[in-house]
């Protein structure tokens, strides 16, 4: 499947790829139904404006296509980048890689110590894209986030960085696992 086509398709449907605590609630419960018989509806219900797709970026198709694995490591390295003292599963490799990307993109600076890193993901993506993106990731940080906004538009070369790196080292590491 093309690139293309497979952006098409998530755009449409993004509840399809969502997180699994998103799908265990009840509501999401009710919802699953609807998506499939009146789309429309159930966007509005996920809080969904309909719109058509932008031009795909290959680095937001990466978030948008990844495996759920791929997004949880996403998320971590985002974490342990912005957040150098937190306690994380990571593997001293991927430590090191956080260290070095924090060092070059000082995203910390981006954020208070209590932010969630996660708003540099809702800063960087346009409201559209959120909408849609939001449903991969943990509902209770997605819900918490939502309640505030960071204002980062004089940032937005230094978040494309960070995410193009952070893109490119799931995709690598998906690669790594895949060929052995």
């Amino acid at each position: 499947m093309s690139d293309h086509l497979a952006w098409a398709q998530w755009w449409a449907s993004p509840w399809l790829s969502s997180h699994p605590e998103a799908t265990s609630t009840h509501a999401y419960d009710a919802v699953l139904p609807l998506c499939r018989s009146r789309p429309g509806l159930a966007c509005a219900a996920l809080g969904i404006e309909p719109c058509l797709p932008p031009a795909p970026c290959a680095t937001v198709l990466g978030l948008a296509l990844a495996s759920p694995e791929q997004i949880d490591l996403a998320i971590a390295l985002l974490d342990l980048t912005c957040h150098p003292n937190l306690d994380s599963p990571l593997c001293d490799e991927h430590r090191k890689w956080c260290e070095r990307l924090a060092k070059a993109l000082h995203p910390g600076a981006l954020l208070q110590p209590d932010d969630d890193s996660l708003q540099l993901l809702r800063a960087w993506v346009e409201p559209a894209v959120w909408q849609r993106l939001r449903l991969r990731l943990v509902p209770h940080r997605v819900q918490a986030i939502e309640s505030t906004y960071l204002s980062l538009d004089d940032a937005h070369g230094r978040l494309n960085t960070l995410w193009q790196a952070i893109v490119w080292r799931i995709a690598a590491t998906h690669s790594e696992l895949t060929h052995r």
